[in-house]
């Protein structure tokens, strides 16, 4: 239904602003002009309500209507790799980051970093061209990048995302850890158990009562001269 005149162009009509929108929902019908049709359609979008918008800056959109974001700087982590014995992925993109899970010198693959030595544990970073190790932490090095440690302490990074710390074993040689004895290692002499002063104190105290004194025979000393 039109309420004007249509204008024809190579066989085609064009849609005019007064020709009427009726849609009918149930028993009631609702109608609108193409103008406020359009109208509505174009009324830009607000926080409240629905509304038209167009791409701005990082945002594009494909020709279905699918919209993108490109968020430049962000970072993308792809799991582990060992670049010593594994090629650099071939897909990979701006923003990808891989954790070395092996040290060593990187593949001849790894622009940038090839033939590098490489730590475990290191984040590898692809710029589009080139990677870099350890870049993601920025050039003061913000960040924990490896955990190193020195003796007594001791580290097992068998898993570098998760590095296990422990502490060895107190030697007459070398600092460590021991472990207080209790009154059953204190009465069996179990190797390798401390006493702290209050154990000492008390097993001096039951040793030797305090006032009372050590019994000597004097007749086992030898005649003086």
């Amino acid at each position: 239904m039109a309420t004007t005149t249509e204008s024809r162009t190579s066989g085609r009509s064009l849609p005019q602003p007064t020709d009427l929108l009726l849609v009918q929902r149930g028993s009631t019908p609702y109608r609108a002009t193409a103008e406020e049709v359009k109208a509505f359609m174009l009324t830009p979008a607000t926080a409240a309500a629905i509304g038209a918008i167009k791409p701005g800056t990082n945002l594009s959109v494909d020709a279905d209507g699918m919209l993108h974001a490109a968020i430049p700087g962000a970072l993308h982590y792809r799991g582990a790799i060992d670049p010593t014995t594994a090629e650099a992925p071939a897909d990979a993109a701006v923003g990808d980051v891989y954790l070395a899970s092996a040290g060593g010198p990187a593949l001849a693959s790894w622009s940038g970093i090839a033939g590098a030595e490489i730590a475990q544990g290191d984040l590898l970073l692809f710029d589009g061209s080139n990677w870099s190790a350890n870049a993601a932490l920025g050039p003061d090095g913000a960040g924990v990048i490896r955990i190193q440690v020195a003796a007594p302490l001791a580290v097992d990074e068998s898993d570098p995302a998760q590095p296990l710390l422990s502490v060895e074993p107190a030697t007459t040689a070398a600092a460590g850890v021991v472990q207080l004895a209790d009154p059953l290692a204190l009465g069996d002499g179990t190797p390798g158990r401390v006493v702290d002063a209050a154990q000492l104190q008390a097993a001096l105290a039951t040793a030797q009562p305090a006032g009372d004194y050590m019994p000597l025979d004097l007749s086992t000393l030898p005649a003086l001269p």
